[in-house]
């Protein structure tokens, strides 16, 4: 009965210096926690929908799911169509697609560098890959093309002197213009730039592919042969138990999955994720300091109607909890308030205008276990900033109190 009677004041107490309390401090306070909750949501979820839009540019353009190719270091696969029937008869996946590396370095006049050239199956490589859908002038390859090569935009530069590997590039080649390439028995061919696509992912789009029919005329010893083939799977299992299954049926063949070719990627976004704990920190000292400054000057100005209260029989814990109250108050609407126009102001406005990284346009990733879990960090900090200043408030002597000593 006495700690309900104690609760009961302290709620009493709360409401009553909400009410006739200062309503400018009270709104900045609970607009200064909203802020500090959207601070504490923003960065994390954009770092988290970096890496999310990460995994997806290296799988639909770059890596797939898994990568095979041979166990003898150097060499080629060399029965390509066998290992392709076998990988598509398998439940767990969607298509795969074989390249073959047919060149080293592409030039344009006496500007050149060296840029890996792959022969593809269009058709499959499209069922594997995004790229033939990102194509920003001219045409991707078909089955029969010859003579033809795309380009991403990062070897044709297509003009884009903003681009930032411009300076590499061919600087200023596009779709209908010929290239020279190097092949892999040192001889060189001039090609005819069908297309360019822009991945919006740097490691893509420094990528050069031919027909497959065109390698078969310009280097027949490899036919039926490919350095890499990729699969995609339908998610059924993990990359690690397809790539498993799918070696064991097929001996002198390893592979790799998309997480073994993301470390120097995931590696770079470690660095954000250590900016956002470091801004995390800050934020929630910052929180914490205004909830105390508030809650201090507060005791400040009522210690003699506190002394009074002591006076009459209201119990310590009762004022304390009175502060309590008035701190947890400010916590959740500030909160709520913050989730709010998180979730339905900033992260739609990311949405039509998304952040663009080297990697691709990136918007928000909401992630509610994430926002649960700030929220409750924020309301621990806000309880114990006004906790302290409360408790110190109650260890002075009553006449001390209301005589302002």
């Amino acid at each position: 009965m006495k700690y309900l009677r104690s609760a009961r004041v302290s709620i009493f107490l709360a409401i009553r210096s909400l009410w006739r309390g200062n309503k400018g401090i009270t709104v900045l306070t609970i607009g200064m926690l909203a802020l500090i909750y959207i601070n504490l949501l923003f960065l994390p979820s954009l770092i988290e929908g970096l890496s999310h839009k990460v995994s997806l540019q290296l799988i639909e353009t770059l890596t797939s799911n898994v990568i095979l190719s041979s166990s003898n270091s150097g060499s080629n696969i060399t029965n390509t169509d066998e290992l392709l029937t076998n990988i598509r008869s398998n439940t767990s996946v969607v298509d795969a697609t074989p390249t073959l590396r047919v060149g080293t370095q592409i030039s344009k006049g006496n500007i050149s560098n060296v840029w890996s050239v792959d022969a593809i199956e269009p058709d499959s490589f499209g069922k594997v890959f995004t790229t033939p859908s990102n194509i920003i002038e001219g045409s991707f390859l078909d089955k029969n093309d010859t003579d033809s090569i795309v380009l991403g935009v990062e070897i044709a530069g297509a003009g884009q002197t903003n681009m930032q590997g411009y300076a590499i590039s061919l600087k200023n080649v596009h779709a209908g213009d010929t290239v020279t390439v190097s092949l892999i028995n040192g001889k060189t061919h001039d090609f005819k730039v069908k297309g360019i696509f822009n991945n919006n992912f740097l490691q893509s789009d420094q990528k050069a592919y031919i027909s497959q029919k065109d390698a078969n005329l310009l280097l027949p010893i490899t036919k039926n042969h490919s350095t890499s083939v990729y699969v995609k799977s339908k998610n059924t299992e993990s990359n690690t138990s397809l790539g498993d299954n799918l070696v064991s049926k097929q001996p002198g063949i390893k592979y790799q999955t998309s997480d073994d070719l993301a470390g120097p990627v995931r590696d770079q976004l470690k660095t954000f994720d250590l900016i956002n704990q470091i801004l995390k920190i800050i934020s929630l000292i910052v929180a914490a300091i205004t909830v105390f400054i508030v809650t201090y000057v507060d005791l400040i100005n009522k210690r003699k109607q506190i002394g009074i209260e002591r006076a009459i029989g209201i119990q310590s814990k009762a004022i304390i909890g009175n502060y309590l109250l008035k701190s947890a108050f400010f916590a959740m609407i500030g909160i709520s308030i913050g989730a709010l126009v998180f979730l339905y102001v900033l992260a739609p406005i990311v949405v039509q205008h998304p952040f663009k990284f080297p990697y691709g346009y990136v918007t928000l990733y909401i992630n509610q276990g994430s926002m649960i879990q700030n929220a409750l960090i924020l309301s621990a900090v806000t309880l114990l900033s006004s906790l302290v200043p409360a408790f110190q408030s109650v260890r002075i002597k009553i006449l001390d109190a209301i005589w302002g000593l």
